[in-house]
């Protein structure tokens, strides 16, 4: 296990890309500090901040204006989720890492479960406990899960459940390209692909109160098809 030498409790950096999140970021980063300061030897929040329209930006550094444990890392254009995932890995300095999103999917005091599977695997993902807010993003996850099970042969409980936590020495060994929302299923396939254990663990999903998802819509849908059919072949055809 990576750990503070001093405390010989594990380090860690948590990635939250945002993007028009006005109404959750604070609270969800405010949050994040409580449970990271209590359970970590250190640790840092790096908020990836993708070209809000809204006042998202501006409360994001305000947050790190105010803790030094807290950065901003802005992207000018909207370049897609993975890519705000990957900018953020790039850029952490702890030797765990955790990606959460920023509307607060579930209760981030939960976060302090993970610390005793981290002592026995660099690898955690978390999985919905609930219920989805319609029958319409309900039938998308099912579906969703069901093309990237049939392909990859992931074998979890919840692709794209935003909770998931890899140590440094893992990341190293991950070839990550995605750019946009087929980011966690490539997560976790080049986690399989170094033949790496995954522990699941279950959080109680909280549906969103501020703000809208995109992921079921048709021009969301299209790119996850394309990157996950560019992932396939890559993988199948070229042995990569």
């Amino acid at each position: 296990m990576s750990t503070d030498s001093r405390t010989g409790i594990p380090t860690i950096s948590a990635v939250v890309p945002v993007y028009n999140e006005e109404n959750n970021v604070e609270t969800a980063v405010r949050t994040l500090v409580e449970v990271l300061n209590k359970g970590f030897g250190d640790y840092e929040i790096l908020i990836v901040e993708s070209g809000s329209t809204d006042l998202t930006a501006e409360i994001a550094d305000k947050l790190a204006a105010s803790d030094s444990h807290i950065r901003v890392i802005h992207q000018i254009n909207r370049e897609g989720l993975g890519s705000a995932i990957r900018l953020g890995f790039a850029n952490s300095t702890m030797n765990y890492i955790l990606y959460i999103d920023g509307d607060e999917p579930f209760d981030v005091t939960e976060i302090g479960r993970i610390i005793p599977l981290l002592k026995t695997c660099d690898a955690v993902i978390g999985y919905r406990i609930g219920e989805r807010e319609n029958l319409k993003r309900k039938l998308f996850s099912s579906v969703y899960n069901g093309i990237i099970q049939f392909f990859f042969r992931l074998d979890v409980k919840d692709v794209n459940f935003s909770m998931k936590v890899i140590s440094r020495s893992l990341l190293k060994k991950l070839k990550l390209r995605a750019n946009g929302c087929f980011y966690d299923a490539e997560l976790i396939a080049e986690i399989r692909r170094t033949g790496t254990e995954i522990r699941e663990l279950g959080f109680v999903y909280t549906p969103r109160t501020h703000g809208e998802s995109s992921l079921d819509k048709i021009s969301v849908v299209l790119d996850i098809l394309f990157e996950m059919f560019g992932y396939w072949f890559r993988r199948k055809l070229l042995g990569r």
